[in-house]
Order: C-alpha cells, then structure tokens, then sequence
C-alpha cells in the first residue's frame, strides 16, 4: 500500500539508537528498545518530541512507524545481529495499530528484510489513549496471530481499558521512568509485576538509573529492566560491539 510521506526534512535529520532491555536476575540482555532521534544540523541528538509530534494525529504514524523499522532492518542485517538471536521492540502509537494496512505493511517488511516475525516486537504506546477497545483489542489479537510481541508502555492506575487490555494475548507490561522514581508508585508496580508473573508475562521498568532502584524493582517483582544504570541508548555500530557482532 501507499501512504502520504511525512516532512522529507525529518526523515532525514531521523537517528535510529537502540537501548538494551535486561533480565534482573542476571542482568543479560534480553532485547533491545529501538528509538528514534532527530539530529540537528550540528550534529546535537535531540529527543523524540518532534517525532512523536509529527506522528500524533497527522496521519502520518504509519509511515514514520515503517520507516523507523526499515532502517532499524537494514541495520539488524547489516550488523548481524540474527547472530544474537535478538528481538527488536518498536513503539507502536495508537494511530499506526489501528491503521488497516499495518499487518500487511509489517508482513512485508519482515519479508523483504528476512526476519522472522517473533523478533519484531511492539511496545503499544500511550500517546493517545484508547478509546474504542474493541479496535484496539482487535489489532492486538492480530499482531499476536502473527507471531509479534506486545507489551502495553507506560502503563499506570489510569491507563484506560488497563484491566480489558490485560486480558489479551500482551506478553509485557511496562512502568515508566517518572513512575519508578516515585514512591507512590510501588504499590501500583508490585501488585501489577505480580499480576502479571501469574499471568506468564515480563513486567519491564524503564529508566533505572541508580542500584537502589534496581534493588527497589527486583523486591517489587518486576522481571526486566533498562535505562543508564546498564546502557544509555546506542547506535548499531555500537550495540554490534556491545554484543559481539563486530
């Protein structure tokens, strides 16, 4: 299918980095976070403000979402990272899951890039809350059928349909940053890693930045991390080195 290209200037100023996700028990990697920058025209990495801006009810989430993947392919290949067997977890915003295209998009990226569908996952952001679960229950369940990984992001007491949406075929949950800094937040992030050990599925918290919290999340039950205390955000060449592919 054809999609409407975003601004060219943005594709082209658009960095691709890639932050690890560990397993706290051990701490080994487990896969890896793709994420996307703007650089600007000093060379300075800005954050994603203007990339999630440009996906956010413009019509362009979709075609931002596939080229972020096809880059983060071309690379996965170029550097071997098949080698590692690592998984690749693209954000996904509610526009692009809900779009109609976006299985056969992803079926034919994973396709031309010869990677196998269980190692692209999605990590369903929370940009735009969902409204109408019955659409979002749908793609979810579609994506699972197709060999994907779903985790549910930034998930809080406030995240609507949180209880509805823990009932689909989800393989994550995630707690942000701002939620793992705040005390008040433990009891939410206990009872839901712990929710989710019973279910089969990861509870993964973002942004560890200190041994305390690291401490503080493994005593709560949540079974994987990221965030600086084990790797800032990386470009392929050196996760490749990271992992041992060059």
């Amino acid at each position: 299918m054809s999609h409407g290209e975003p601004d060219p200037a943005l594709l082209v100023s658009m960095r691709i980095y890639y932050q690890p996700i560990l397993r706290l028990v051990d701490q080994s990697t487990d896969h890896v976070e793709v994420l996307s920058r703007e650089a600007g025209a000093n060379g300075v990495l800005y954050g994603p403000e203007a990339i999630v801006g440009a996906m956010t009810g413009t019509g362009h989430a979709l075609p931002l979402t596939l080229a972020i993947m096809r880059r983060a392919m071309a690379e996965y290949r170029a550097y071997d990272f098949a080698a590692n067997n690592l998984a690749l977890a693209f954000n996904l915003p509610l526009d692009a899951m809900l779009h109609p295209d976006l299985g056969e998009e992803i079926a034919a990226l994973c396709n031309s890039a010869g990677i196998a569908r269980e190692k692209i996952r999605f990590e369903l952001t929370e940009t735009t809350p969902v409204e109408d679960f019955a659409a979002a229950a749908a793609s979810i369940t579609a994506l699972h059928a197709a060999g994907h990984h779903i985790a549910l992001d930034d998930i809080s007491p406030d995240t609507p349909y949180l209880a509805a949406l823990m009932t689909l075929p989800v393989r994550a949950i995630k707690f942000s940053n701002t939620r793992i800094a705040s005390p008040e937040s433990l009891p939410f992030i206990r009872a839901m890693a712990a929710r989710a050990t019973a279910r089969g599925l990861d509870s993964i918290a973002e942004g560890i930045e200190t041994p305390t919290q690291l401490a503080t999340m493994r005593n709560a039950g949540v079974t994987h991390g990221q965030g600086y205390l084990f790797s800032h955000p990386l470009p392929a060449s050196a996760l490749g080195t990271l992992l041992g592919t060059v």
